[in-house]
């Protein structure tokens, strides 16, 4: 359809008073289908529409008001929907305003020729200036005989009122009278009959327009007198009027309906269809037979070429046309949605469709303009990690968003910073478009920001870790949501501190090379005892930025003396480098030495003296108890890691024996325990400490004694040796401990409320001196031991109590088990396992669980029963067999390594 563009342009100022304010008013007036960088306006059939770019707009606030020849009255929502006016704001920023060419301030002449007016007035702030545009269209538009339009916000219907001429019949060929009828009532239908007066039915918001040729009468959709039908599956809002006109002497009644579709839209996968009847029974007999149909979008018929390029579809069947859309299609376009702190995607398209259909010699138009917007479908944003750690800088790439999202914060840590600060602390950010519409963020962190946090996880390797949180905000409703994320890096960039040293004389040598930490940061021990302040107080030792050296003795107690040879001694000192800072072992070094040094002397007085050191295979020794074999003669000079003997070879129980021409005297050094010593976690009894000693004299000279050392279990001179007692935990398949699931038969399949019956066992030892002891069991729903939920089982070696309480089982000798204490058991009930964790997530009580159970066990020394370490009495209650007689361990008593851990499962309760 052609529109005739009026190219008249005017400038006019004015000013109105605002208070104290004096608001500051340009209007310009626009007449043309577009202006250079202007409002567009173009004629779409029945309607006409106007477009405010928003580089007109610049964002700021903006009233829209029609315009009738002077006057201009603000369009409000109701008086917009009451009056043929939408208004609408797209993701651009682009104000659209759309109106019936019968709108309540349309120019009309007669009904070929329709002129429409508009103003949008921008407030700029905060100069309190307001900046008018104004913009008119004229079109052109043959009007049919009844026309109905269903847009956003209201309903229409348009028909033609024919009146019939006749002649005075008192006059034979008299003029011809055309009778001058008046609006005299409206009947709607709810689908009840209900009067109205014209003044009443405009004031509760219907809008009613009569000319001699004309009657339009228009509803929104949220009126209390409209009703809802359903046409072949399709809801349908009806609007139902009869218009009476009279004069004193006649009558006329015009019909009047219009119905709008509510419903019909549907997406599957990435399509949507939109059903539409096309036996419109409220407007049509069923006879009728529909003439065209079209396609538009955005209020704009599209041709056959158009839709095929678009992927547009319509398919007709015997009862509807069904309108198929691509989502991501051209005509519509995607929203940004903000649900819990989430990002969501919407796409919006607005189809047309305009029907026309003839029921005798009236032909009807029909138009219905349908949003259909997809349901919100989430779309986490991804981040492309770009870094090259070599350059030392974190360069990330987060995508990817609508251009409605903007960038308003990142947390960089602990420390929130606008995109303005971001740029001026020296952080590269920026935004990047796509062919596609969307948009993405650039950032780039040097690794030597503040925010940036280090860590060393390997000796060889930093690792950088770069925690953000990204703001946005959603335009134009400020909805806003955020994206959290760690960047990581890591770089070879490490000198690992060493340690090395080496032994001359009588002492070890050692030497510390810092690398790259701090020596702050790095924790030095030798044998057991860190090297504090204090400690380096007694020893002699150098340090500078780069090294460290200390001089230890042989005898110092940070070396540890492993045996005494027939030629001196041979020690070791270990050294181990800690980095506080990361909780990481970086280093562990050990040196031996022998070291060839004189421990005793003969004298030729008979005297002898002799150093006898603290070996590392007895370690509960305390020196001041040795003694020679004269139990009082202790030693005349001992500290805590040797003891100095002197005595006479006359005295203290030495001996003497004759070989040839020479005496041999000979005496040893033992330890005699006053009380039994406890008992070590690992079991290994305590080796007897005797070093004999012994001098040769012959007649004229005096000879060196033969120095060693004998352990009753062992010859000091060898390692000392280590066993490791196994444990298991097996759950039963019965009740009397007689049948056992194996590995392969995970996982075991149980029932609500049906016994499990376990036991940890030490199969495989034979020693009556050792026992089981359960520190701590309890069950998981995987199989890490440390994961979260957990149900305790026994705790500090006691039944957890409860309503369902671990039930712990004796046991007795019979043909599997020779050693009781060997083994223990309990009981659990298999509902136990199924109480609510207390977590957010939760399970459904018809799928089956997977646990896992584990036990710190511990093994004890079973005589020795007064041990409070390893045993105690636990409170006596109904579900503990035999708990009178149970002894069980505190959980504190034992350090990590004195226990071991065993698990079974997977178990599947349902």
């Amino acid at each position: 359809m052609v529109c005739k563009i009026h190219e008249q342009r005017f400038q006019r100022m004015g000013c109105f008073e605002i208070g104290a304010f004096w608001l500051i008013v340009n209007i310009i007036s626009i007449d043309a289908d577009t202006s250079a960088g202007g409002i567009r306006a173009e004629c779409l059939g029945n309607r006409v529409q106007f477009t405010l770019p928003s580089s007109l707009s610049e964002g700021s606030p903006l009233e829209v008001y029609a315009v009738n020849n002077a006057q201009t009255v603000f369009l409000t929502p109701h008086l917009a929907a009451q009056c043929g006016y939408t208004q609408k704001l797209d993701p651009w920023g682009n104000t659209r305003v759309s109106a019936s060419l019968n709108n309540c301030f349309a120019e009309k002449q007669g009904d070929k020729e329709f002129k429409v007016a508009i103003q949008f007035k921008l407030y700029e702030f905060p100069m309190l200036s307001a900046k008018v545009l104004e913009a008119s269209k004229s079109c052109r538009h043959t009007v049919a005989s009844r026309e109905i339009l269903c847009d956003t916000n209201f309903m229409e219907v348009s028909v033609r009122t024919a009146i019939p001429e006749f002649k005075e019949a008192s006059v034979k060929g008299g003029p011809t009278v055309i009778p001058n009828l008046q609006l005299w009532n409206i009947l709607l239908y709810t689908p009840g009959e209900k009067a109205f007066d014209r003044e009443t039915l405009q004031g509760m918001g219907y809008n009613v327009y009569s000319s001699p040729t004309r009657l339009v009468m228009r509803s929104p959709y949220n009126m209390a007198e409209n009703f809802v039908l359903n046409v072949d599956d399709v809801d349908m809002i009806v609007f139902k009027s009869v218009v009476l006109f009279r004069d004193r002497w006649m009558m006329a009644i015009v019909e009047s309906t219009a119905a709008c579709p509510t419903n019909g839209a549907s997406v599957v996968g990435q399509m949507i269809s939109w059903r539409f009847p096309l036996h419109l029974t409220p407007l049509m007999s069923s006879e009728v037979e529909i003439l065209e149909v079209h396609m538009g979008v955005d209020g704009r018929r599209l041709t056959s070429e158009e839709m095929s390029s678009h992927n547009y579809g319509m398919i007709f069947t015997k009862s509807h046309v069904v309108v198929e859309i691509p989502i991501g299609a051209p005509g519509g376009y995607y929203k940004s949605h903000a649900v819990e702190n989430q990002y969501h995607i919407s796409y919006t398209i607005e189809p047309m469709l305009e029907l026309m259909w003839m029921e005798g010699q009236d032909k009807t138009t029909y138009k219905v303009l349908f949003p259909i917007t997809t349901p919100l479908t989430p779309c986490p944003p991804h981040i492309t990690d770009n870094t090259q750690p070599k350059q030392k800088v974190f360069e990330a790439l987060l995508s990817y968003f609508l251009p409605d999202v903007v960038l308003l914060n990142i947390t960089f840590g602990s420390e929130l910073l606008t995109v303005s600060e971001v740029i001026i602390k020296g952080i590269g950010l920026q935004e990047q478009s796509f062919p596609n519409g969307t948009k993405a963020f650039a950032l780039q962190v040097p690794f030597s920001q503040p925010y940036v946090q280090q860590k060393i996880l390997r000796p060889d390797r930093r690792t950088y870790f770069l925690p953000l949180v990204f703001g946005f905000v959603i335009l134009p409703e400020q909805a806003s949501f955020s994206y959290s994320t760690v960047l990581e890096a890591s770089l070879s960039d490490i000198v690992p501190p060493t340690a090395g040293g080496r032994c001359s004389e009588d002492i070890f040598r050692i030497h510390v090379k810092y690398g790259s930490t701090p020596r702050s940061q790095l924790q030095i021990k030798l044998g057991q005892v860190e090297l504090s302040d204090e400690v380096l107080q007694e020893y002699e030792h150098h340090s500078n930025e780069t090294h460290f050296i200390i001089i230890v003795p042989f005898l110092a107690p940070l070396v540890a003396l492993e045996s005494v040879q027939l030629t001196g001694v041979l020690g070791r000192i270990d050294v181990e480098l800690y980095d506080t800072l990361n909780n990481l072992q970086v280093k562990d070094f050990s040196l031996a030495c022998p070291f060839f040094v004189k421990m005793s002397e003969c004298f030729s007085n008979g005297t002898i003296g002799v150093v006898v050191p603290k070996l590392e295979s007895v370690p509960r020794l305390l020196p001041g108890e040795l003694s020679l074999r004269d139990p009082a003669c202790k030693p005349y000079y001992n500290e805590a890691h040797f003891a100095f003997f002197r005595f006479d070879v006359t005295t203290c129980g030495t001996t003497r024996t004759f070989v040839g021409d020479t005496m041999k005297y000979e005496n040893v050094v033992t330890w005699k325990k006053d009380e039994p010593l406890p008992q070590t976690s690992e079991f290994q009894p305590e080796p007897e400490y005797r070093i004999y000693v012994s001098c040769v004299y012959s007649a004229n000279s005096t000879q060196s004694m033969i120095f060693h050392s004998v352990s009753h279990f062992k010859e000091p001179e060898t390692d000392v040796g280590k066993g490791e007692l196994t444990v298991s935990l097996r759950l039963s398949q019965d009740m009397v401990y007689r049948l056992f699931y194996h590995d392969g038969d995970y996982p075991v399949l149980k029932f609500l409320k049906q016994p499990l019956y376990f036991e940890v066992g030490m199969d495989h030892s034979r020693d009556s001196r050792v026992a089981v002891g359960l520190e701590n069991c309890w069950a998981t729903l995987t199989k890490d031991r440390e994961s979260q939920p957990k149900w305790d089982l026994i705790v500090d070696g006691c039944p957890n109590p409860g309503p369902e309480q671990t039930i712990i089982h004796p046991v007795s000798e019979d043909d599997r088990v020779d050693i009781p204490d060997h083994f223990k058991r309990f009981e659990v009930k298999a509902l136990t396992l199924r109480e609510d964790d207390g977590s957010s997530e939760s399970e459904d009580d018809n799928m089956a669980r997977r646990v896992f159970v584990h036990c710190d066990v511990v093994i004890c020394h079973a005589e020795n029963t007064a041990d409070g370490r390893c045993y105690k009495q636990c409170t006596a209650n109904p579900n503990q067999i035999g708990s009178g007689s149970k002894r069980v361990r505190r959980s504190s008593s034992f350090s990590e390594e004195a226990l071991q851990h065993v698990s079974a499962g997977p178990i599947l309760l349902i």
